[in-house]
């Protein structure tokens, strides 16, 4: 029994030593990143003024109703604010990156690279 112990032992400690690292990041993967940051960030941008737009919209129907006090309309509100300050300091961020660095971006219009 002493045996079947050591073997197991022995057995996840090679296994433990063999067991997968975390990877360098190639040089493929890294090629292009500010126009990735760039089109995440506009997602990013892009989710806050649809939900500010939605948030709008209720607001409106539930002030045609006269329902000002009720709790949704006062959360809603809130919402819509917090949106807007993070949309802003979003906004912020994203005018301080970085050009978009993929030769030939449709996206960002980057001209080709020319050789």
């Amino acid at each position: 029994m002493d045996m079947d112990s050591e073997s197991i032992t022995e057995q996840e400690m090679i296994s433990s030593a063999n067991s997968s690292r975390a990877s360098t990041p190639t040089p493929r993967e890294d090629l292009h990143s500010s126009c990735i940051l760039r089109k995440q960030t506009e997602k990013e941008l892009k989710t806050y003024t649809d939900s500010i737009h939605h948030c709008q919209t209720l607001i409106r129907n539930l002030e045609r109703q006269g329902l000002f006090d009720h709790p949704i309309y006062t959360t809603q509100c809130a919402m819509t604010q917090g949106f807007m300050k993070q949309r802003e300091q979003l906004t912020g961020e994203y005018t301080s990156l970085a050009p978009c660095d993929a030769a030939g971006c449709t996206v960002h219009n980057t001209p080709p690279t020319t050789t």
